[in-house]
């Protein structure tokens, strides 16, 4: 999947979705940033209460694939959809099991950051989002770059 595929179907998604109640973030974001060289998929966050409506457009856009229950990540509301070959997942309500119960991560629409014209989440939420589920090759990457490392 070329990048510019990303940023096209990307694009795509704003103009689906609307310029409110969602963002960007994952290895895009990542990528956006240039932490990451090559972005794998799109993951985006949206608010509860857009979940559904935002699920049944990305249903008639991409093709809508069934997932199965995760161990640990319980989230609300999260939905996959498969993209001429890339993966797109919408996640709201994020909630993870922890040995001492739920551990909720709350996405605020407000903290969107918009460059060149996609909502990106901010960087400090994915950090918090990689350390929830627990990816230290991330949180690790994220760190050095937000200087949290020392």
């Amino acid at each position: 999947m070329q990048h510019t595929d990303i940023k096209q179907i990307a694009t795509e998604l704003v103009q689906l979705l609307g310029p409110t109640d969602w963002a960007i973030g994952g290895s895009f974001l990542l990528q956006s940033y240039g932490i990451e060289p090559q972005a794998r998929d799109l993951d985006l966050v949206c608010t509860l209460e857009c979940f559904e409506q935002f699920k049944a457009l990305l249903s008639q856009y991409a093709h809508f694939v069934p997932v199965s229950l995760h161990p640990i990540y319980r989230s609300k509301g999260f939905a996959r959809f498969n993209k001429n070959g890339l993966v797109i997942e919408l996640m709201a309500g994020i909630q993870v099991l922890k040995d001492d119960g739920l551990q909720v991560f709350e996405f605020l629409p407000e903290k969107t950051s918009w460059q060149q014209d996609l909502p990106l989440m901010q960087l400090a939420d994915w950090l918090e989002l990689y350390q929830l589920f627990e990816r230290p090759k991330r949180v690790l990457q994220l760190q050095q770059y937000l200087g949290l490392d020392r």
